[in-house]
Order: C-alpha cells, then structure tokens, then sequence
C-alpha cells in the first residue's frame, strides 16, 4: 500500500521571521525488508546551506521516527519506506544567518513530518484493517 500527503505549515510570530513549510510525504508498506525497519529516503532536490544539510538532514529523520513511533501502528512484521517527495521552506535556509533561527528550522521540520507520518501511517493503518487506530496519550 502507497499513501501520499502534501502538506503546507505557516509559523509566524518567531523570533526574526515567519517560516512557511511544504512537504510531500510518500509511505510504502510493506517493504521489501522483512525486519521491520523504516528506511528513510530523501528525494527532495538540496535545499539547505551545505553547512546545515547534515543537521537538518537529521532533525528530518528524527522527526520520521517519531511519527512512525507515535502513530501507535505496529511495524513488525513489515517494514515501511518513508520517502520525502518534495521539501520546500521559506524563507529559503540558503539565507539563514544565526543559530537561533537554524535551531527554530531545525525543530519545525522535526514536528512537522512527524506530524505527517503518523497522521498518514495512521490512515493507512485504517484502511488497511477497517478499523480506527487511535494513539491514547498519557499523563503521568
């Protein structure tokens, strides 16, 4: 099963600029790895300054992780393959000049795909069994 999500995310009133973020997000499950792995691929063109692509890079994977792990769906026995289509932000991270606001970018892509994989991998989840998969939080 293939589901696919484009998504659009404004953030304003940040500390030096508002940050508008475009994702489209691809899920495949299952997978051809029978370990139960998520294999995260990035087939967006380059975006970020070559001295923050590792970084962000990161936060990206982070952010795919938590919202596999979130989503409450089981990955055993199958495998999935998060792909990222496209990445679009702007203001472009080409032009980032500080820490703080690569520190925001950072943190906004995190919750931002993995808002996207768990709410996609949840639907997926749906259609595959019929049933509604619902995450309970709990407070300590």
């Amino acid at each position: 099963m293939i589901g696919e999500q484009t998504t659009k995310h404004s953030y304003s009133g940040l500390q030096n600029s508002d940050i508008e973020i475009q994702m489209t997000v691809q899920i495949e499950t299952p997978a051809a790895d029978p370990y139960g792995d998520v294999t995260i691929e990035m087939n967006f063109e380059p975006i970020f300054p070559e001295e923050l692509s590792d970084e962000l890079g990161q936060r990206l994977r982070d952010g795919v992780h938590e919202g596999v792990s979130l989503s409450g769906v089981p990955l055993s026995p199958n495998s999935i393959v998060v792909r990222i289509l496209e990445l679009s932000v702007s203001p472009s991270p080409q032009n980032l000049q500080d820490t703080n606001a690569s520190i925001n970018l950072g943190y906004l892509l995190k919750v931002t795909i993995g808002a996207v994989v768990e709410s996609l991998r949840r639907n997926m989840e749906n259609l595959r069994t019929g049933k509604e998969t619902y995450y309970e939080y709990h407070q300590p």
